[in-house]
Formats: structure tokens, sequence, C-alpha cells
């Protein structure tokens, strides 16, 4: 029997995500309004993407951002978007950003070297039960950032809590299951098509350009930018 999963994947198409990563503790949310973006690697994922997924991309993608070893690591991850709140369709403004807590995971976990879950203090630990979430039950929507904090091993040897990498300003902004929310996030920075072939870059929110309408976080988009099409029609 073929993997749910793997067929819903093979049935879409991968986008882009821009994967930040700093050592010690997360980005601050106006880091990512400078036009010279911090630290980050892009990858192509899926929507079923989970967290421990993404620390493999990171792993691949980036070996040196990680220690040597990297066993009993804590990798923490926040979902990044723009904050919609106050904005108008016509915006000249700095874009703001407002960041969720998505959970973490621990390299290496059950291996020797790593927290024993069993062992751990809670609040080592209490962020785990977040980490077989995927991108689609955070609510991801393409053109949004995931930034990572990668907590090394304590002095003693043992697991960072998940609350050492919490620094900066943190704000809810723009997601919430139930809200409904003015503007949108026109699309990718690069389409990724069934063929594989990369489109050129759509118009996005750092254009200062966003579809008019009330819209909950996850529906599709408005059908058609201002001022023209772009394929079929979708912000993408």
């Amino acid at each position: 029997m073929v993997d749910a999963r793997v067929s819903e994947d093979e049935d879409t198409s991968p986008f882009l995500v821009r994967l930040f990563h700093r050592t010690g503790s997360f980005y601050r949310p106006e880091e990512f309004a400078s036009p010279s973006l911090p630290p980050h690697v892009s990858i192509y994922t899926w929507s079923t993407c989970t967290l421990y997924e993404l620390a493999l991309e990171l792993a691949a993608a980036k070996p040196s951002a990680l220690p040597s070893p990297a066993i009993g690591t804590r990798l923490s991850f926040q979902l990044v978007c723009p904050d919609l709140r106050g904005t108008s369709t016509i915006n000249t403004g700095q874009p703001k950003f407002a960041v969720k807590e998505l959970g973490s995971i621990v390299i290496g976990e059950g291996y020797p070297g790593a927290e024993n879950p069993d062992d751990a203090d809670p609040d080592v630990m209490k962020d785990d039960s977040e980490k077989d979430k995927t991108l689609a039950d955070w609510r991801f929507v393409v053109g949004d950032y995931i930034s990572c904090a990668i907590l090394p091993p304590l002095s003693d040897g043992s697991v960072a809590p998940p609350s050492n990498a919490r620094r900066g300003s943190i704000s809810s902004g723009r997601d919430s299951r139930g809200s409904s929310f003015r503007g949108g996030f026109p699309g990718r920075d690069s389409n990724f098509s069934r063929n594989h072939g990369r489109q050129s870059r759509a118009p996005s929110w750092r254009d200062n350009r966003f579809p008019s309408g009330d819209w909950r976080r996850g529906e599709q988009l408005p059908e058609g930018p201002p001022g023209g099409s772009r394929g079929r029609g979708r912000w993408y």
C-alpha cells in the first residue's frame, strides 16, 4: 500500500522555503525587515514537511551551522510572517513581522549522548510534542519564513531548554486559526513548477502589493493580482 503522504507529495509541486538559522537564539522580528536578510538556506519542500525534516534539510544544506558533534543539540523553530495588522492596500512603510512558536527537536534523541525523555526536566522536553506537526498543520503560507535557533548542549552535556532561544521581542501577529486578516501574500520568490523549471519572481508582500478583501489564514487567496493575472490567475 502506497503511503498517503508520499502519494500526496507526488501530486503536488514543492515550494520555496527560506530557513533562517542562528546559534544561541532566534532573530528578532525586526531583523527580517532589513534589505539584507540574515543568514539562511533556501530549500524546496512540501506542506507535509515536519520539524524533523526541516532539521535534516538544514544539516544537508549547511553542515557548518551545527556543532560537531551535533548529538544533543536542540533546534527550535518559529514561523515568521508579515504582520498585516493595520496594513492598507497601499503601504509604503517598512514591513513588519510576527512570529509563532513551532516547537523543537533534539538531534539524536533516543541515542547515546542525547537527553533521555524519561529522565529529562519537563522544561527541557516540553516543546517536543510538536515535532511531528507539518507546515500545513501550522498553516504555513508560501512566502512565510522559518527561523531556527540552534542550541548546543550545555556545559554539563545536558540538552538546552527551549526557553534559551526566546530572546528579543516576540509578537503573535497574523496567525490565528479563527481570525480573519486584511491583505495577503502575493507569492513565492520563485515558483517551482511540475516540470521542475523555475519561473520568474512573482510580486510579493515586499513590493507592498496586497490582494484586497478579508480571508482566513490557510485559505486560497483571491483570484488575480491587481493589474493582471499570472499563471492560472492565482497568487503564486
